[in-house]
């Protein structure tokens, strides 16, 4: 079995697919993810339309409800913003599907890391992507030990154009200037940032921004929060125009920062029993996708 051959047009095709897999294919799938990945930014052509797609947790029909809603995807760049697993009921489904279709148009999908593909020093809570591997398979330990190292080969950034696709947040670097602030980045930051409107007020917005807008994310336990300055700074340095992530569960879609940061949730269910989920087609102009 290969990656390349899942049915990824059909939802009933693909988990009718997944659902005969053995344990040893699923070990051979990762291993096969583990070679298709690589952890350097991935730049797409801005001259092909692009989707944006926010959290998944295990929701794997929400996707397909996009791809539904927009139409024809072939020829589109499909930039998945991190976490596939925890919490849903499909957790492996959903990260075989998007390693699949990356498989099968390696320069148009991007699959960048969430803190849900987590280093090992940083597990969030819940984990349960374990779990789901040991009521499968038994013993989870093996698949596990792969899904990490294939979570350790997911890029951090997706360039499209002037968008920068990230989990959490941008890496903030006093003094960098262009494609190399993204040079090696502060895992924890970029995988559990947090925008917020209040930080700082008008200082954030008009004065020397860096040190006094960005502050620890005490509710997360984890990364920062950053104020509109912050932004704005990162912006100026980098000639992107707007950054585009997921991470907050959001009802779909969310703009700060003057909508020069979009956050985006495409999956349903609990916990969360969001009203609707997101993602954003770039077409020339920019239109939020909801279903």
């Amino acid at each position: 079995m290969n990656l390349e051959d899942l049915p990824t047009d059909s939802l009933s095709e693909f988990l009718a697919a997944t659902e005969t897999l053995s344990c040893s294919d699923l070990g051979e799938l990762l291993e096969q993810g583990i070679s298709l990945l690589d952890p350097k930014p991935q730049e797409l052509d801005p001259s092909k339309p692009a989707l944006f797609h926010g959290d998944l947790h295990g929701d794997i029909e929400t996707p397909f409800e996009v791809w539904r809603k927009v139409g024809d995807i072939k020829g589109f760049n499909l930039i998945f913003l991190g976490d596939y697993v925890d919490r849903g009921p499909n957790q492996i489904e959903t990260l075989l599907l998007v390693l699949s279709l990356k498989a099968k148009r390696p320069e148009e999908v991007a699959v960048l890391r969430g803190n849900h593909e987590p280093p090992r020093n940083l597990i969030p809570s819940p984990h349960d992507y374990p779990i789901e591997l040991r009521e499968r398979c038994g013993d989870e330990m093996e698949l596990y030990e792969l899904s990490l190292k294939l979570f350790d080969r997911m890029p951090l950034f997706a360039i499209y154009g002037r968008y920068l696709g990230v989990h959490g947040g941008p890496p903030f670097r006093k003094g960098c200037k262009g494609i190399s602030c993204l040079d090696q980045p502060d895992l924890e930051a970029v995988l559990w940032s947090d925008p917020d409107e209040l930080l700082g007020e008008e200082i954030c917005a008009y004065e020397d921004p860096l040190e006094k807008c960005i502050e620890r994310n005490y509710y997360r336990g984890a990364g920062y929060i950053w104020g509109a300055g912050a932004t704005r700074e990162f912006l100026e340095a980098t000639g992107f125009e707007k950054i585009v992530r997921g991470h907050t569960a959001v009802n779909g879609i969310a703009f700060t920062h003057r909508n020069r940061v979009i956050t985006l949730f495409t999956r349903r269910g609990p916990p969360y029993y969001n009203e609707r989920a997101a993602a954003l087609l770039v077409k020339g102009e920019e239109k939020a996708v909801l279903v």
